[in-house]
């Protein structure tokens, strides 16, 4: 049976992860109406996923996740447009899979690349929303273009040391549905131009079955929005390696990669190496990303 062919949602949506959030969530964005879901991940299924990652069965193990995800998706709703970006959401990536991108949902399962997306959407102007689920607990927070409060304001810098994810501490399944369905619920209500939902942060409690949203002040010493915001390039060197590893050849050239994005097609027009430091800038006319700097060492 297929769904979401009612009204059109205006606006497309970047989608980092194909698991266990990313599936609830591109499911309630599709029937919600939107048409255009550009998604990240460079996984296989897996048999310790499909208690939580709905899209996949026993017959999926072993299948890249994304091929899998796009066919799940496709069968549910026909007018879904779906790219698929085979990959992770790393310093050198991130320019050409900003253009187009109206709201993007991070649906990671890792600091490093929550922190990385939380910057790369703060200097590209793009409204994001975080979601994360661990254990019985799950959170999101809607991120606008303008900033503060961003991630930053509520978690200042990565964690140092060992910091739990659904890997190391374990993650009920339904709660990765509810984190998936919240997050869907903030990227549509920034895509009908709503302001309400930022600002705040949502904790759901397995556990107690409570819900509840509070306020996040913007910090004005934030390094991301702040007064004096430090944060104006992506530098790899400020995330760990747990965010993405890149190719060996990427890896090995310790050159920084300038990408410039097509502004039609969302395509890289080239990467060249080496080069004086570009910041990133936004079109005023389109409002899409122009060129990122991925700084002196491009491993994410």
């Amino acid at each position: 049976m297929s769904g979401g062919d009612g009204e059109t949602v205006r606006g497309g949506v970047l989608l980092v992860g194909a698991g266990g959030i990313g599936g609830p969530a591109a499911i309630a964005l599709a029937a919600a109406g939107v048409r255009d879901l550009r998604v990240v991940d460079d996984d296989q299924v897996e048999i310790t996923n499909l208690h939580r990652q709905i899209l996949y069965g026993d017959d999926d193990v072993g299948r890249p996740k994304l091929e899998v995800f796009a066919e799940a998706l496709r069968r549910r709703f026909p007018r879904l447009r779906v790219d698929r970006r085979s990959g992770r959401f790393t310093p050198s990536a991130a320019a050409a899979l900003m253009p187009g991108v109206s709201v993007v949902v991070d649906a990671t399962d890792n600091f490093a690349s929550r922190f990385l997306i939380a910057d790369v959407c703060r200097l590209t102007r793009t409204p994001v929303v975080h979601a994360a689920a661990v254990r019985w607990r799950a959170t999101v927070m809607a991120v606008s273009a303008d900033g503060g409060p961003c991630y930053r304001c509520l978690f200042e810098d990565l964690p140092t040391g060992d910091a739990p994810d659904c890997a190391t501490a374990g993650v009920a399944g339904p709660v990765c549905g509810v984190a998936g369905a919240l997050a869907a619920d903030r990227a549509l209500a920034i895509l009908a131009g709503q302001r309400s939902i930022f600002g705040r942060i949502a904790t759901y409690d397995g556990l107690t079955d409570s819900l509840r949203s509070v306020p996040v002040a913007a910090r004005s010493t934030c390094a991301l929005c702040g007064e004096r915001a430090a944060i104006s390039t992506i530098d790899a060197s400020r995330y760990v390696l747990a965010c993405a590893s890149e190719s060996e050849g990427d890896r090995d050239s310790g050159s920084p990669t300038d990408v410039e994005g097509d502004r039609d097609s969302g395509s890289p027009t080239h990467v060249e190496g080496g080069g004086p430091p570009i910041p990133v800038e936004r079109s005023r006319e389109g409002g899409s990303p122009i060129h990122l700097n991925t700084g002196d060492h491009d491993h994410g």
